[in-house]
């Protein structure tokens, strides 16, 4: 796919948000992942939607996308890339 892949795990903690926030600040992203272990259980809601503010603010030209499982993330890279912009 030509992309290098790099994981921010994150816990249940207070210091979650400020850990991604260091991750994905100055640097480039072409593609972020949310994995299902935030978006799918709905005591994470509130941390999910300041993890996806905070990839807007700090990258914001990477393209965002969500997983099932582990075992889905490169499918759901693969949907969205490349961009469908930039194939033709």
């Amino acid at each position: 796919m030509g992309l290098a892949f790099e994981t921010c795990l994150l816990d249940r903690g207070a210091g979650a948000e400020e850990k991604f926030r260091e991750a994905v600040s100055g640097k480039h992203y072409d593609v972020i992942v949310f994995g299902g272990g935030v978006r799918l259980e709905p005591a994470m809601t509130p941390l999910f939607e300041k993890l996806v503010n905070i990839a807007r603010t700090c990258s914001p030209t990477s393209v965002l996308c969500f997983n099932t499982g582990p075992w889905t993330t490169v499918d759901a890279v693969r949907r969205w890339w490349p961009r469908p912009s930039d194939v033709g």
